[in-house]
């Protein structure tokens, strides 16, 4: 492709025209704030550099992307075609590039690929035309915004299958937001009765039938008082069955009666009931792979629409918004993160999910009070022992969403290569490792220990017993 050119002049070879989307997701200095916002790249060469203090936290000046960051330089890096590929390229900033949580000189993007500049973190995305406007329209899933085309999917499908009558089968990991996608249809139903959520994982099988169906008083020993069941309870609104999967073939059976029926006897009664309840079920297990493992009549029934939802490290253009709601909901007012600790949470493999980000950065508001989130204050990745973890657990890897695929030509081989922070956390860096960081920080101790991956006060006592004089870094 020659250069300047635009993608929309070379549409895919099977006639679906791509769009490539640079999204600033975050500052690491203002979690709270959640300005993230999705730029399409319609020309390249494309620089990103730093902003004037009082301009907008992000905007497009011609072909460069100004960012509002004082840890970026007036010039950071540059945007480029090769070949089939774009590749991202440090233009000699102070504070270097970062690419999915290790520092490169020069790198092929992935789609997917989380990009630092400064203290900013940006994703690169590459959409067919008709996802990508899905996402600079402002989709929306529950109570936040998405800036990841998989999901403005998923909640263009959710406004025109709620109003319907349809039974929906969540499908996803644990901790991804499951119950998220419940709620939403069920706002978007206009069901005037309540959204009812039963999770199956924590109801023994010797309860399910009271559960569910509720009971007669002197249905058995115990019962002695009447109780509705939960498909009553949800009479004219929404039922969301969570780990339905867990159930037995029995209970299986017991609940493909109600669906078909539309009616419920509770435990010790003679009369059925007759309930009005939209179906949603929801299960981090593949039903559709597993042959004999769930009843092939009641599958179908439930998957009348199937929602796939992407784990959180498939959507991380989806963490500013992310971090800033999720914070807000548990009242904190200002919280702010090293590149380091940024590094370690969002480059890693978030196996939790949205679940373990909410718990993550709750706690670590908490441990932090008043000063910044560091790496000490995270807590250790699977698979470590100290709080620290590793910065480049997820580097080279994509969200798999098609397009041109990723390899390293500038930064080695190896995760954690290029920043020396990996080796810091466990343990004391070389004199070698320290000087490096202080001639790019100017002496800065403060951020000198940021790329290191430790605190200041560690840093200064690292120094003490290196004999490294600061004054000659300075300036």
């Amino acid at each position: 492709m020659a250069p300047g050119a635009t993608w929309e002049e070379a549409p895919s070879a099977s006639g679906v025209r791509h769009v490539d989307l640079l999204i600033y997701v975050l500052d690491y200095d203002d979690l709270l704030a959640g300005d993230a916002e999705a730029f399409v790249i319609d020309r390249f060469p494309l620089t990103v550099g730093r902003a004037a203090d009082d301009a907008p936290r992000v905007a497009r000046d011609g072909d460069t992307l100004r960012v509002r960051d004082r840890w970026a330089s007036a010039q950071h890096a540059v945007f480029e075609v090769r070949g089939d590929a774009v590749v991202v390229r440090d233009l000699g900033a102070r504070n270097g590039v970062h690419v999915d949580g290790r520092r490169v000189s020069e790198h092929r993007l992935a789609p997917g690929s989380l990009v630092e500049i400064g203290h900013s973190m940006f994703v690169y995305r590459r959409w067919p035309e008709s996802a990508a406007q899905r996402v600079l329209a402002g989709a929306r899933l529950g109570p936040t915004r998405t800036l990841n085309a998989e999901v403005a999917l998923l909640a263009d499908a959710i406004t025109r299958i709620a109003p319907t009558r349809e039974p929906v089968l969540v499908l996803g990991e644990t901790g991804a937001g499951k119950e998220v996608v419940a709620a939403a249809i069920h706002a978007a139903s206009g069901r005037e009765g309540p959204c009812v959520t039963v999770d199956c994982g924590a109801i023994p099988e010797s309860l399910f039938g009271a559960t569910f169906f509720g009971h007669r008083r002197g249905a058995f020993t115990g019962a002695a008082d009447p109780r509705t069941g939960e498909i009553a309870r949800a009479d004219g609104g929404t039922l969301l069955v969570d780990e339905i999967a867990n159930t037995s073939l029995a209970s299986q059976a017991a609940l493909l009666r109600v669906i078909e029926d539309g009616k419920v006897t509770p435990l010790g009664g003679s009369d059925a009931i007759e309930v009005d309840v939209r179906w949603i079920a929801a299960t981090h297990q593949d039903l559709f792979g597993k042959p004999g493992a769930f009843r092939p009549d009641l599958l179908a029934r439930l998957a009348g629409y199937v929602a796939r939802l992407p784990p959180l490290r498939a959507r991380r253009e989806d963490l500013g918004v992310l971090c800033a709601h999720l914070l807000r909901e548990a009242g904190v007012a200002k919280a702010a993160m090293t590149a380091a600790a940024a590094r370690q949470l969002f480059a890693g493999e978030l196996p939790g999910n949205v679940r373990q980000l909410r718990q993550t950065l709750r706690s670590a508001a908490v441990l932090a009070g008043d000063g910044v989130i560091e790496v000490g204050h995270l807590p250790p990745e699977p698979g470590t022992t100290g709080a620290a973890g590793t910065a480049g657990a997820a580097a080279g890897t994509g969200a798999g969403d098609g397009g041109r695929t990723g390899a390293d030509t500038g930064a080695g081989t190896g995760t954690g290569a290029g920043t020396g922070a990996d080796e810091a956390r466990r343990g004391a860096p070389t004199g070698e490792e320290m000087t490096r960081a202080l001639e790019e920080t100017g002496g800065n101790v403060v951020r000198a220990a940021e790329a290191l991956g430790t605190s200041a006060r560690q840093l200064y006592r690292w120094l003490e017993r290196a004999g490294i004089d600061l004054e000659p870094y300075r300036k």
